[in-house]
């Protein structure tokens, strides 16, 4: 199934190289005219993968051709890579280079003749084996389609969480996903699926496959043929997961980005639009269930069934380690291990084609050392590499080799202290999860160097914190501070540009988080946890003036026993809030009246809070509120309980709501 994903790589690897930083670039080092080249013959194929690709499941021949090319374009996105790695490199040396950098970069690789020669050789190769392969697609008789036409479904996100009744893929649907796919009018305004494409859904062959009585597999492979390309690649790396595996929208529209499936973003589009698209899209194909929506980011896990697809449609390209798994495809791309054991034994040579390294639940395995070593030596083209929960001591200074790593998560070891200054030298580093590490003594020196870095997360025990070198991460947009137990104040005085996300937990010393729109001015999500000496009220400072107003969409209190009424800085945020999270807050009894002033607010969450007793009077002011979730809050749930609680009517014109039964009600209403 792996060649249905050849669609979308051609697009991205054309973005690439008709992007105005590559054309740029390559006019830099005097290899334009050889990325022309290729940029015309990659052209070529890509007009008729699309017809290839329907075709495939009865040519033999035609499916050979495909895995052809699979292998091309795998050493064109490697060499395209190795250009942009180049590339940053080059930035950094000229930003952030000594003499000792520039005379080292002479006498390397990266010196500008030696590696226009070594790439020029590269390029050649690629484009006389793409030659090959283009030259081979008139055997087949294809059709040009340059344009990916199938369907995009689209379903506003507005609610906190999708009902189970609305989620296909449960057993009691397999006709409700027969009827959405065949019944439905192909005349309706109200429909994007062209006639051509109901017709290609009733006379497929899948109906005519083997099944079981309640196997509704070959109905959820037809919604998935109907996919636009750029989606399909994204889909199957749900196969990587554990079934029932809570995920979230950071997570894995940043495991997207780092394998290349994020578009290119046009010029008023981020890349967290682009990822968010692609989770709409999935939604509104009734992929996702438990769908939390948090205003900035998301929440959802994949239903069984839809998982055993997502298994189904990538086989030849994600695979999950098991203790059934027998051993590992050369074609291979992506490996999940559902326990560290099992990868010793099964990984034993080395592979070029090998981009994600992951363990969803924890490397937790005696012998760390020779599971990191293993990675270093075998592969060496890895973006993705998940190594949470690992107990290695130290990183070697070698991680440097792994040039093309995007995605580094080392995250919740107990026994790293330190990382080496090396690690700053991987200029295509986007996310670097160093948190939960608690024994770790210092930041490495040089962070600013990661020009690519857009997630940061850390711990320390430095008392201190390196912020101007962070602040200098130009990209950076999404950073957490956790458990940094030395540490009183941060933030003070210095600019972060380009934040969107804050996430500040279990920073047990941490008295002052000083905060304001002039420094963070793209400041969208706070979350605070586990923060005890954490004055709120003083959270902005105290000097700020009138004027200065953060812009946040989303704030979250969890674990503040501090927290007995909201703090008043709160109301400048009256015109961008959209969601309040307030949880295991075991001091709060009532939220002030002054809460109705927040006209945005969409979403409202209070989850145990035993002493939380009432609402204000005036939230049937908030006219915005659609999602109300109140739970574990017992005077609460019964005050506000649906249809027999006292204050009931108070907020029964809000959209969605839920509200734990408390114990003795159902006796109450008998």
């Amino acid at each position: 199934m792996a060649e249905s994903f050849l669609f979308s790589i051609a697009e991205s690897l054309l973005a690439k190289l008709v992007s105005r930083a590559f054309e740029e670039a390559s006019r830099v080092v005097g290899l334009y005219d050889n990325l022309r080249d290729l940029t015309k013959t990659l052209s070529l194929i890509k007009a008729v993968l699309l017809d290839a690709q329907q075709k495939q499941e009865h040519n033999h021949e035609l499916r050979e051709w495909l895995t052809q090319i699979k292998t091309v374009f795998s050493d064109a996105e490697d060499l395209l890579d190795e250009f942009e790695c180049q590339t940053l490199r080059n930035k950094v040396v000229k930003a952030h280079g000594s003499t000792k950098d520039e005379v080292s970069n002479f006498f390397s690789t990266s010196n500008p003749l030696v590696f226009r020669y070594k790439m020029a050789q590269q390029i050649k190769d690629i484009s006389s084996r793409l030659d090959k392969v283009a030259a081979d697609r008139h055997k087949f008789s294809l059709q040009t389609i340059d344009v990916d036409t199938r369907v995009v479904h689209r379903r506003d996100m507005t609610h906190s969480r999708v009902s189970d009744s609305d989620v296909i893929g449960r057993k009691h649907d397999k006709e409700k996903i027969v009827e959405l796919l065949l019944q439905q009018n192909p005349n309706d305004d109200d429909t994007s699926i062209s006639a051509s494409e109901w017709e290609y859904v009733r006379d497929n062959e899948i109906w005519n496959l083997p099944q079981k009585r309640d196997d509704i597999l070959p109905a959820l492979k037809l919604s998935f043929d109907l996919m636009p390309s750029y989606l399909r690649q994204c889909f199957a790396l749900f196969s990587l997961y554990p079934k029932d595996h809570q995920i979230d929208s950071y997570k894995i529209t940043a495991l997207w980005e780092a394998l290349g499936l994020i578009a290119l973003p046009t010029t008023n589009r981020t890349r967290e639009d682009v990822g968010n698209q692609y989770l709409h899209e999935l939604l509104s194909r009734s992929f996702l269930q438990d769908f939390e929506n948090f205003d900035t980011f998301y929440g959802f896990r994949i239903h069984d069934l839809v998982h055993d697809l997502a298994l189904f449609v990538a086989k030849d390209e994600c695979l999950q380690v098991t203790s059934d798994s027998q051993n590992i495809s050369d074609n291979v791309r992506h490996l999940s291990f559902t326990k560290s054991s099992l990868f010793e034994n099964l990984v034993t040579k080395e592979t070029a084609a090998v981009r994600t390294v992951l363990f969803p639940i924890g490397a937790t395995v005696t012998n760390n050392e020779a599971l990191l070593n293993i990675c270093l030596s075998k592969f060496k083209c890895l973006r993705v590499l998940d190594l949470h929960g690992s107990t290695f001591r130290t990183l070697p200074r070698t991680i440097t080799k792994l040039k093309h790593l995007r995605y580094l998560d080392i995250s919740r070891n107990p026994c790293i202290k330190r990382l080496p200054d090396s690690i700053c030298k991987l200029q295509s580093l986007q996310v670097l999860s160093v948190n939960g590490c608690m024994e770790l003594e210092a930041l490495p020196k040089g962070l600013r160097k990661l020009i690519s870095l857009w997630c940061f997360q850390f711990s320390t025990k430095q008392s201190i914190l390196p912020l101007s070198e962070i602040a200098n991460l130009g990209s950076l947009e999404f950073l957490t501070v956790e458990s940094c137990n030395n540490v009183e104040s941060i933030f003070g005085g210095v600019k972060f540009p380009a934040l969107k996300t804050l996430l500040v937990w279990h920073c047990q010393t941490l008295k002052y988080l000083l905060l304001n729109d002039q420094n963070f001015p793209k400041l969208e999500t706070l979350m605070v946890n586990n923060c005890r000496n954490l004055d709120l009220e003083l959270l902005k400072g105290d000097h700020e003036e009138e004027s200065s107003k953060l812009k946040l969409k989303f704030i979250g209190f969890i674990n503040l026993s501090q927290l007995v009424v909201l703090p008043k800085w709160l109301q400048e945020a009256a015109n961008s809030l959209r969601c309040l999270y307030v949880s295991n807050c075991h001091n709060i009894e009532t939220f002030p009246d002054w809460l109705a002033t927040l006209i945005h607010l969409k979403t409202l969450t209070i989850k145990n809070c035993p002493k939380f007793v009432s609402l204000p009077d005036n939230i049937l002011h908030l006219s915005a509120l659609e999602n109300l979730r109140i739970e574990g809050c017992p005077d609460l749930c019964k005050k506000y309980a649906p249809h027999v609680g006292k204050f009931w009517p108070r907020i029964s014109h809000i959209k969605n709501i839920f509200i734990d039964e408390p114990e003795g009600l159902e006796e109450e209403r008998e």
